[in-house]
């Protein structure tokens, strides 16, 4: 791997401190680092501001996995470990157990954290997915107050503001008793999903999210209409779909991947 660029490191002890040191010019928040040191080793775009790295480990806030409301509040700085093996989420919302349990390697499971997931701008974000199936809500820390906004218009305004200091205090979703995830890479550990369904049943029907086939993951109302009327997935997932031209697969086979996995994830949840 090349080189590191030369940057300063702070670790802030508490919330007020961490979002005073995002808010300073170049700064950039710093967790588990799986996406985020690669990408600055390799002077990718989405990193050329930053000239500080603001390790948020210490941030109580974003700690933590407890039920709330009836619905579960997920601290940004849980790994996809604890998520996979945690018994709240494999009772209460099992796709994102198994999205996390495929993300990776394991050791990459052990450092890569939700928050992380959510913000680092791929097609595939495995994590990312089943929370869209999930319909999560995000508590942002942004400046001197704290909301919650669902998680699609979180990446929304990420994506035309990129980079906006805004720190993920959590992750919200309610419970589900039926849900699950697939995915297909080029090889298990590793290699990012060349597609990734995410499907839960609620009162109104399906909810389905998919990664891999847009900048990042998105939930698709066509694809799950058109698999509630049992006809046109393929043509549903060829208007709402732009797969990413990456060198590993076409885009024609990325779509019948994707239909192939739909139906295997649609007729799974069919069975729980």
């Amino acid at each position: 791997m090349p080189d590191l660029p030369a940057f300063a490191y702070t670790r802030p002890c508490d919330l007020a401190a961490a979002m005073a040191a995002i808010a300073r010019p170049g700064a950039c928040i710093y967790a588990g680092g799986t996406d985020l040191l690669v990408a600055l080793a390799e002077r990718r775009p989405w990193v050329r501001f930053v000239r500080q790295l603001v390790d948020v480990k210490d941030i109580a806030e974003a700690k933590g996995l407890r039920e709330r409301d009836a619905r579960l509040r997920i601290g940004a700085l849980v790994t996809a470990d604890e998520l996979a093996s945690h018994r709240l989420v494999r009772r209460h919302a099992r796709v994102l157990a198994e999205a996390a349990e495929q993300t990776s390697a394991p050791a990459l499971r052990r450092r890569g954290t939700v928050g992380g997931n959510v913000c680092s701008p791929h097609p595939a974000g495995d994590i990312t997915a089943a929370l869209l199936a999930l319909d999560a809500m995000v508590e942002v820390a942004d400046g001197t107050a704290t909301r919650e906004i669902p998680l699609g218009d979180f990446m929304q305004a990420q994506a035309e503001q990129w980079p906006r200091q805004q720190l993920i205090l959590a992750v919200t979703v309610g419970r589900c008793r039926r849900s699950t995830f697939s995915k297909v890479g080029i090889r298990p550990a590793f290699s990012r999903s060349l597609v990734a369904v995410g499907v839960v049943v609620t009162d109104d029907g399906l909810r389905i999210a998919l990664g891999g086939l847009r900048d990042r993951p998105f939930v698709s109302a066509a694809v799950a209409a058109s698999v509630a009327r049992t006809g046109g997935l393929e043509a549903a997932l060829a208007a709402e779909c732009r797969p990413p031209t990456d060198g590993l697969v076409s885009d024609t086979y990325r779509l019948r991947l994707a239909a192939t996995l739909v139906r295997r994830a649609v007729a799974r949840v069919g069975r729980r």
